[in-house]
């Protein structure tokens, strides 16, 4: 073992760094509050503020098909509220559940400790499996707790996340095949529509079901072939259109899907295969020259690890109210970043997902685009209290405290859950074997 002596210039140096710390202090502290900065005075009453008291699922009804809404109402000592979501489907009401348990190892604890908290809910609930409604309830938790230190230190929560890396995020429709025939035809006028309204490109799924085997129909191929040929003429040489199939088809179907539509310059291809086989996705990505991207059935980091490893896809799909919220979804982007691959964030649940993904979006370097229900515009004008702000296929930073959205009573009972309803729609939309 080497021991190391202080040379006899250090010892007056250290007084003096002593002597000139204490000065400062001892300076702020006879200043007063005027020459402390705020975010000192909330430090120092990190220790004691934002004690949660109580933690609570919202199950709601949306106005897209009756999809359900799954928040999470987080309360603190000394009156903060913060909103967060974990909505994912079929089957909210499970969510529910593991939320009202977590909450017996979150109540108490101080909502200053995110990362604590974090694994404090991941390692409690280890046992039944990291998958989608563990995780998506502790995303749903997280994200509350950003919106209220965000409203505690009165900054949005992109603030805490290291600032603004861009201006505005572009954003693709989706959703706006909803209730719309599927012909050729009328995709070609919807397109147009949403180029009108200023989108400069789609996603949507170009099959409505698949067989057991999870082969292909001609048939089936060449309908898909007609209408992604339609959008292409309808909006343009420089429009990006995206197909998401779900994971339906096997790796030798997909190959020829894949290769039936490259004529038409994909932007990307969403779950090639089922996410449960990795070297199958492997095997489709260097089959075909068209991007692909994946993630909204991988869960946290530790899921998207052999995933980047293997070089699998080309586009990340993290969906941050289900993947572990905004703690878990930072690290994976971070993980993607060093393996060149950007983030497009997986994003078809409700309001509350979306702008906590705008939020996190601002704050990362390789952000690609971000899903945007199209029929949804309204309700980001109804809960965004400091103004919506939207143009040209893209959305602009919320700089309201916290999550900066405005969940009131009215709303509530506005949407409130139709059981009934939500079901018939997960049945419509997910029981698609034949």
């Amino acid at each position: 073992m080497t021991t190391h002596r202080t040379s006899g210039d250090q010892a007056p140096r250290r007084s003096f760094l002593k002597q000139f710390s204490l000065g400062l202090t001892g300076g702020l502290l006879a200043a007063g509050s005027s020459a402390t900065p705020a975010w000192a005075h909330a430090y120092a009453q990190a220790d004691t503020s934002l004690k949660i008291t109580k933690v609570e699922p919202v199950l709601l009804t949306g106005i897209r098909a009756y999809g359900p809404w799954l928040f999470v109402r987080v309360e603190t000592a000394d009156g903060f509220v913060g909103w967060g979501e974990g909505t994912n489907f079929p089957g909210v009401q499970p969510i529910a559940v593991a939320i009202r348990n977590l909450s017996s190892v979150v109540v108490g604890e101080s909502a200053w400790d995110i990362e604590k908290l974090w694994n404090k809910m991941y390692r409690f609930l280890y046992y039944n499996g990291m998958g989608g409604v563990v995780m998506a309830a502790i995303s749903a938790i997280d994200i509350a707790l950003y919106d209220i230190v965000g409203k505690k230190l009165g900054v949005p929560v992109h603030k805490l996340l290291g600032g603004l890396v861009h201006e505005k995020l572009r954003v693709y429709a989706n959703g706006w095949t909803e209730g719309v025939p599927r012909t050729p035809e009328a995709y070609a006028t919807r397109t147009k529509e949403l180029v009108a309204k200023g989108y400069t490109g789609c996603k949507f799924d170009p099959f409505s079901s698949t067989p057991y085997n999870r082969e292909v129909t001609q048939a089936d191929l060449r309908s898909a072939v007609a209408q992604v040929k339609a959008i292409r003429e309808a909006g343009g040489p420089d429009y990006d259109i995206a197909i998401d199939v779900h994971g339906r088809w096997n790796t030798k179907a997909t190959i020829e899907i894949i290769h039936a539509l490259e004529p038409y310059r994909l932007f990307f291809y969403e779950e090639a295969v089922p996410p449960e086989n990795i070297a199958a996705m492997v095997e489709v990505q260097r089959s075909v020259n068209t991007p692909l991207a994946t993630g909204e059935r991988i869960f946290g980091r530790h899921g998207f690890r052999e995933l980047l490893e293997r070089q699998a896809v080309r586009i990340v799909q993290p969906d941050i109210a289900r993947t572990g919220g905004i703690t878990e979804f930072k690290k994976i982007a971070a993980m993607a970043d060093t393996y060149y691959v950007p983030v497009a964030p997986h994003n078809p649940n409700g309001p509350l997902c979306t702008i906590a993904s705008m939020h996190a979006c601002f704050s990362i370097p390789n952000f690609l685009i971000l899903e945007f229900f199209e029929p949804d515009e309204a309700i980001f004008r109804e809960i965004v209290g400091s103004g919506w702000r939207a143009d040209t296929g893209a959305v602009y930073p919320i700089n309201a405290p916290g999550l900066g959205v405005n969940i009131t009573d009215d709303f509530l009972r506005k949407y409130k859950f139709d059981e009934k309803k939500t079901l018939e729609m997960e049945l419509r939309t997910f029981n698609t074997v034949k």
